[in-house]
């Protein structure tokens, strides 16, 4: 079993005929100490599995169990504790605009009952740890979006918990500064020994920063597994979708923007491969000609991929043999077109 454990989870909005699945059984398992994105479109089921794992939301069926303890059978006082080893961040931050930065991320420890004094001794290390002490006495109309979102960092790691809840956290965000949210999550994981549960629309934030990740698809898990398996062999088509947003082989209306005149093959190059001479090898082995029409070497946790787009031509016997010779060197190759020109 894992530190957190979903069995058979439902969830439906209404009654009778006019209910609505949000969540459909979903079964997953989230280790200590690892970052674990779910993905999903809108409407997917995402972001009510992420509130029915603190019982923001409350199953219809099924369980949630949270080191060793099963959320949906506990009671309202129950629960109330359990949830303290729970932080949460939203995508639009959610931050009392009346307070400070300090007493904002004071807030919780309020609720919790802890003394002044150990509140401003911890408010004061968490804004150190996400880099805003010198906006203690700041208010968030005062504060970009970046720095919106690590002050509900700071929140959410108020009264030390085990695991952080990222809904979307990254989603109101630009690129760069998503890039230094993703950085601090990180950091923050590695520095307290966290566990992540990571809830995004954006396959480029799963292969930056996350271990694991779990498909999802009308309220269903249609694939999980390593991001680096998920994303060099996907099996279901949804995530395949995700993926070739982050490859970009297609222009904007979804079409390939060049006629090819062989195999248009797709090859990715796996870990060490990435920097291998492949494509003279090919070359030199076969009477096939390989245009390259798109390329890049990119990383996904630290772990190098080669992405590559060729229009490969030639006898077909022989763009066949190239194909399979690829393969044979454990390189994903995709013959994307069905039509073979000599």
């Amino acid at each position: 079993m894992g530190l957190i454990d979903i069995i058979g989870l439902t969830k439906n909005y209404g009654e009778g005929a006019k209910a609505v699945a949000a969540l459909r059984g979903v079964d997953l398992s989230v280790e200590a100490g690892e970052i674990y994105g779910v993905i999903g479109l809108s409407g997917a089921g995402k972001s009510t599995l992420i509130r029915c794992l603190n019982r923001l939301e409350t199953p219809t069926s099924g369980q949630v169990i949270v080191d060793g303890r099963d959320l949906t059978a506990m009671s309202e006082a129950e629960l109330r504790l359990a949830r303290r080893d729970m932080g949460m961040i939203f995508q639009h931050f959610n931050l009392l605009s009346s307070r400070t930065v300090a007493d904002n991320v004071a807030f919780p420890m309020e609720i919790a009952g802890r003394s002044k004094v150990d509140i401003m001794k911890r408010v004061m290390e968490l804004l150190d740890l996400v880099g805003l002490a010198d906006k203690a006495g700041a208010y968030p109309a005062q504060l970009s979006g970046g720095q919106k979102q690590r002050v509900g960092i700071a929140r959410a790691l108020a009264n030390s918990p085990k695991i952080l809840l990222c809904d979307e956290a990254t989603s109101a965000l630009d690129p760069q500064t998503t890039q230094s949210i993703l950085g601090l999550i990180q950091s923050v994981k590695d520095h307290l020994g966290l566990t992540v549960v990571l809830i995004t629309h954006d396959m480029r934030v799963i292969t930056e920063i996350c271990d694991r990740v779990a498909v999802m698809e009308d309220g269903l898990v249609v694939e999980q597994g390593p991001v680096f398996d998920v994303f060099t062999r996907p099996r279901h088509q949804v995530s395949k979708a995700f993926i070739e947003v982050v490859i970009s082989r297609k222009d904007d209306s979804g079409a390939w923007g060049y006629v090819p005149r062989g195999l248009l093959t797709q090859v990715l190059f796996l870990g060490p491969s990435a920097e291998d001479p492949v494509i003279s090898e090919v070359v030199r082995r076969f009477e096939v000609k390989p245009n390259v029409l798109q390329g890049r070497i990119s990383h996904i946790k630290g772990r190098p991929f080669g992405i590559m787009l060729l229009d490969l031509t030639g006898a077909p016997e022989d763009c066949r043999r190239a194909v399979e010779y690829m393969r044979s060197l454990n390189l994903v190759v995709e013959v994307l077109n069905d039509v073979q020109h000599g």
